[in-house]
């Protein structure tokens, strides 16, 4: 039986990850940013544009979500608090077919440590 910390390893190499550096890069490019954290997680503020849906319903609202934009192949870039549960969320979409996936490596945590900004939750920004 794997650890955890040995599973995350093997996903984490069958994934893309994006820095923190490289997301706050390509913000003017409109990628959808989706932070599943919890709701509760929510409220110390999210990345600017991210629409939040919480990891256990991704895979459900995940084309819902897609309606927010207009690409027909959209990068999706999946932060959470760590990298952990945005790691696992973009290998499961990843098995759904999803091509260009990314996970922010490092999370929420390694973003405000860099220094760039959150945007307080919105209501407008939750999943429906």
């Amino acid at each position: 039986m794997l650890s955890f910390t040995h599973y995350l390893t093997d996903i984490k190499q069958q994934i893309d990850e994006l820095s923190v550096h490289q997301v706050y890069q390509r913000q003017p490019d409109r990628p959808l940013l989706i932070d599943i954290r919890e709701p509760e997680e929510w409220q110390g503020g999210v990345l600017p544009g991210a629409l939040c849906c919480a990891r256990g319903i991704l895979e459900s609202r995940i084309e819902t979500l897609l309606r927010e934009t207009t690409s027909a192949d959209p990068e999706v870039i999946l932060y959470c608090r760590s990298g952990a549960r945005s790691a696992l969320a973009a290998y499961s979409l990843a098995q759904m077919q999803f091509s260009r996936v990314y996970s922010m490596a490092g999370g929420i945590t390694a973003w405000q440590e860099q220094g760039y900004p959150l945007n307080p939750l919105l209501s407008a920004q939750r999943a429906k």
